[in-house]
């Protein structure tokens, strides 16, 4: 065989088996240990509030969707809610939630924000 297409095989099951996901072998799933590509950890550890601004934008923007898509029938009541408020308003709560529980940093930083995105909107 071609020296080439040996090394492109080799390559190509190397690259396959990084991408195995071994979570199906675990007994037990738990919410808690969904990928995260950002801790609440990493999150509080950006150097600058416009990348957390930024960050919290695009949650914003999932979860607006995710309420549209999977819950359209308090989807208006959310959006009355939601658009009163600025990122930076929405980055300040984030922040206040994350400083006031630390046992969660290690949780996905997404599924931070949903927790607390209930609790405001519940209050408000």
């Amino acid at each position: 065989m071609n020296k080439k297409i040996i090394l492109f095989l080799i390559l190509l099951l190397l690259f396959s088996i990084l991408l195995i996901n071994y979570s199906y072998l675990q007994e037990e799933e738990k919410e808690e240990e969904v990928l995260a590509f950002i801790t609440g950890d990493e999150y509080l550890a950006m150097p600058e509030n416009i990348f957390k601004m930024f960050y919290v934008y695009g949650l914003s923007d999932m979860y607006s969707y995710f309420i549209f898509r999977y819950h359209p029938e308090i989807y208006p009541d959310f959006i009355g809610k939601i658009k009163r408020m600025t990122v930076q308003q929405i980055t300040a709560i984030f922040d206040k939630y994350l400083e006031e529980h630390p046992e969660e940093w290690h949780f996905s930083a997404a599924n931070i924000f949903d927790n607390v995105m209930w609790e405001t909107l519940e209050k408000l």
